[in-house]
């Protein structure tokens, strides 16, 4: 399998792996947030994005729950490996 597959198949991985946990977050937010709503039969469509919106600021406040770290160390993998891929053939 060449370089460049390889490299993107990790590249891939690494998106699901650090996207998920912020996804999760937002998704139980959102969960608990319409569960409120219709208990209480609140209708208000600002109630429902400010919790979501405070908590994507805190997850961007806090590097993103290792989202940060995750694609730090893809982008050096990636510069790491920029010899190989720029001197292998590519057909």
């Amino acid at each position: 399998m060449p370089l460049y597959i390889r490299l993107l198949y990790y590249a891939f991985s690494v998106e699901l792996t650090a996207i998920t946990p912020i996804i999760a977050v937002l998704l139980a937010i959102a969960l608990g947030t319409a569960i409120f709503q219709s208990a209480f039969q609140i209708e208000d469509a600002t109630f429902a994005l400010l919790l979501k919106t405070i908590a994507m600021i805190a997850i961007a406040l806090f590097g993103g729950l290792g989202a940060l770290t995750a694609f730090e160390q893809l982008a050096t993998l990636w510069i790491s490996h920029a010899a190989q891929l720029v001197h292998q053939p590519w057909s």
